[in-house]
């Protein structure tokens, strides 16, 4: 092992330091590196590197004359301009039971700093491997002229929830991509829901073909679900999410429908029944209850995804090695809205009824849903904003892991941003 730089010492915070090296090529910002304290590695990551002294502005000011010339010209010794102070911050030494372990202590001045081995980065950063089951591949470390493989553990990815936010055209959709790939492979298995609003996952079906997805006993599915399969019953709607569909209500409207929906609420009621228990309630010269009829019809069964009869079964749309795609494009984003807090909520209520033994919908194994596009269902004016609020600070308990995509982070809610860990 040869060092590569000396610590010259701390830096402004206290999990910070500073240390001193000759080296031009392999010390990029975000490199890892080491020092030893009892015997141990902490692992560190350069977060800051710019040269220890620099030319003064002078030898500078004519372009067509190189200053390393200016410097041998006047005698100086030009090594140390070839100096780079740089800036590390430390992350511990690893502990296979603990994690990273903060050893509360700064290096010393003078003492030894190392690059950071192929080796010891995969075996402390790294808690899977290929093939071993919950892992995923998602890319290489970008500083290294070798490939070192970068494996995510599906336990802590569904468990914490995560979120890909980044810029338009900067590859979320891409990593999201991967991601879901990775999860269908023999190793995982898993039960993935895909709400895909611009209907970019058309493709993930071509891993059914791919030898690599598939063993003696396994291969994956795909399911892609267009416009015309999207279906929610009405009955399955909340009133807030009935209410929101018909614009202009009146008071007296409103009262009449809160007494009609709570009247026929628990049964499997139609669009026909709702309408007949309006006008048995109000009468059918009531002004207010033809209004409300008028807008059933206007705003209610004229909407394709609010169907009497027809409801996308869960044991269809979620089962383990399976990806459901849902795509959304064709539809409005209040269709969006509503479709999703109706799907979400049956989601997860089926998982608290397998985990507790409750009677109604179940879903006997965990799953994991992506959400494209997020920043539509999280914010707080969205139809959909409590439902997957309560998914995220509760959802984990039950076997739902989620993870949001978007490039309007802003405009997602921050209760809801926080839970996700990674």
């Amino acid at each position: 092992m040869i060092p590569v730089g000396l610590v010259k010492g701390p830096a402004e915070s206290p999990h910070e330091f500073r240390f001193v090296t000759p080296d031009k090529k392999n010390l990029k910002a975000g490199e890892f590196i080491y020092y030893f304290l009892n015997g141990k590695k902490v692992i560190c990551r350069i977060t800051k590197r710019y040269p220890l002294r620099l030319y003064p502005d002078i030898y500078l000011s004519k372009p067509e004359i190189n200053p390393e010339r200016i410097v041998k010209a006047l005698g100086i010794s030009a090594k140390e301009f070839e100096l780079f102070e740089i800036k590390a911050s430390i992350m511990g030494y690893y502990d296979k039971k603990l994690g990273f372990v903060n050893p509360r202590i700064s290096p010393k001045p003078g003492q030894e700093v190392y690059l950071a081995e192929n080796d010891t980065l995969q075996e402390v950063l790294m808690k899977k491997k290929e093939n071993e089951v919950g892992a995923i591949h998602i890319g290489y470390l970008l500083n290294r002229d070798v490939d070192v493989p970068v494996y995510l553990d599906t336990t802590l990815v569904s468990s914490e929830h995560m979120c890909i936010l980044a810029s338009t055209g900067s590859g979320k959709s891409y990593l999201a991509g991967v991601l879901a790939e990775e999860l269908l492979k023999p190793c995982n298995s898993a039960a993935l829901l895909i709400l895909d609003p611009h209907g970019e996952y058309h493709t993930l079906n071509e891993v059914e073909g791919m030898h690599e997805f598939r063993t003696e006993n396994y291969s994956p599915n795909v399911k892609i679900y267009g416009k015309d399969e999207i279906k929610i019953r009405l009955s399955e709607l909340e009133y807030d999410e009935i209410v929101g569909m018909m614009p202009d209500l009146t008071d007296r409207m409103e009262a009449i429908f809160n007494r009609a929906y709570k009247e026929l609420k628990g049964t499997k009621f139609t669009a026909d029944e709702l309408i007949d228990k309006i006008i048995e309630i109000a009468g059918e010269e009531d002004v207010s209850a033809r209004g409300l009829v008028w807008r059933i019809n206007r705003y209610i069964t004229n909407v394709d995804i609010v169907d009497d009869y027809v409801h996308m079964e869960l044991k269809d749309l979620l089962r383990p090695g399976q990806a459901g795609v849902l795509q959304m494009n064709e539809m409005s984003e209040i269709e969006q809205q509503i479709f999703a807090s109706v799907l979400l909520k049956r989601i997860l209520n089926a998982r608290i009824n397998a985990e507790k033994g409750l009677a109604g919908e179940t879903i006997e194994y965990p799953v994991f849903l992506i959400i494209e596009e997020s920043h539509r269902f999280a914010s707080k004016e969205a139809r959909s904003y409590r439902v997957l609020r309560t998914i995220l600070a509760e959802g984990r308990k039950f076997g739902v892991g989620v993870c949001l995509i978007s490039q309007r982070p802003s405009k997602i809610d921050s209760d809801i941003l926080s839970q996700c860990m990674t």
